[in-house]
């Protein structure tokens, strides 16, 4: 098991959190950056009948507007732009690639009916980039140098069901080799659970019932963007998904053997924050992961 270096704080301003980041990217070690950001949930538009982005200010629909506004804020469209900066500043101070990536929750807020994965498909046939977020990239410079990281399901984005989906078949080739620990579950004698023992003894469940827990899919994630090149990885993740985000990097550096790596995880609201100054105000809690110059255990 890799030995991993863990270092937490809060910052109140995104004066602090842009330090913060050039300190962390600051770093000859690496070739290039890798940064999650515009992280978005998908609703169902009722006056269309398809699923759309979680972005209130590109939705036409004004009830559906008011109801994504409340529920997620200005965050989706203020972590990308906010990451298409942090992109550029790199790239102009070092002149190396850095990649975007798109991770949209395509599960949560998608009707509960046998039509859900059509509409998953349709949607998926025809993405692309929200129109803020394509407006954006476009304001930007340093073109050539930044692009968006494609998975193997999409070329621009990460869908999470299909991260579920493949970190279940993970799970089984891990157990096998004994990296992680699987029982069947007393009350639900045909279910079985597979879960994470970390170096404190602590379990955490990542696959329940045939259920992926949010973190297996972030461990997923990781592992699928670490084969594309990435070793030094911003994630400017929603606060509710703080934990979940944090268990999954630690997870993803303890099970596998990755070169050294570094990862900086930065809550950014997304409960309802109208203003960049209410995200900061609560405070921002930062947490950087790294495993340079450890020794495996």
């Amino acid at each position: 098991m890799n030995a991993i270096h863990v270092d937490e704080r809060y910052i109140f301003s995104e004066h602090e959190l842009l330090n913060e980041v050039c300190r962390f990217t600051n770093d000859p070690g690496f070739p290039s950056l890798y940064l999650m950001c515009g992280h978005f949930m998908l609703f169902f538009d009722a006056s269309t009948n398809r699923l759309i982005p979680g972005v209130f200010e590109d939705i036409a629909n004004e009830s559906l507007r008011v109801i994504v506004k409340k529920r997620v804020g200005i965050f989706p469209s203020y972590s990308w732009g906010l990451g298409v900066k942090i992109a550029d500043a790199y790239i102009d101070l070092n002149r190396r690639p850095a990649s975007l990536i798109l991770l949209i929750n395509d599960w949560q807020y998608t009707p509960s009916l046998d039509g859900s994965e059509y509409l998953r498909s349709s949607y998926y046939s025809s993405f692309a980039l929200p129109e803020r977020y394509a407006d954006e990239l476009k304001r930007a410079s340093f073109t050539p140098l930044r692009k968006i990281c494609a998975s193997h399901k999409h070329p621009l984005c990460f869908p999470e069901t299909w991260l579920k989906n493949r970190f279940q078949n993970e799970a089984s080739r891990l157990v096998k080799k004994g990296k992680l620990q699987s029982r069947y579950l007393p009350e639900k004698p045909n279910m079985s659970e597979v879960s994470f023992i970390d170096s404190t003894g602590h379990e955490m469940p990542l696959v329940s019932c045939g259920m992926t827990a949010c973190a297996g899919e972030i461990t997923e994630m990781i592992s699928e963007v670490y084969k594309n090149g990435a070793r030094m990885l911003i994630l400017l993740a929603p606060a509710e998904c703080h934990h979940a985000i944090r268990k999954g990097v630690e997870i993803a550096l303890s099970l596998y053997d990755f070169e050294p790596m570094k990862v900086l995880v930065a809550d950014l609201g997304g409960g309802g924050e109208s203003t960049i100054e209410e995200i900061y105000r609560r405070g921002v809690h930062l947490a950087i992961y790294s495993t340079v110059g450890a020794s495996n255990e």
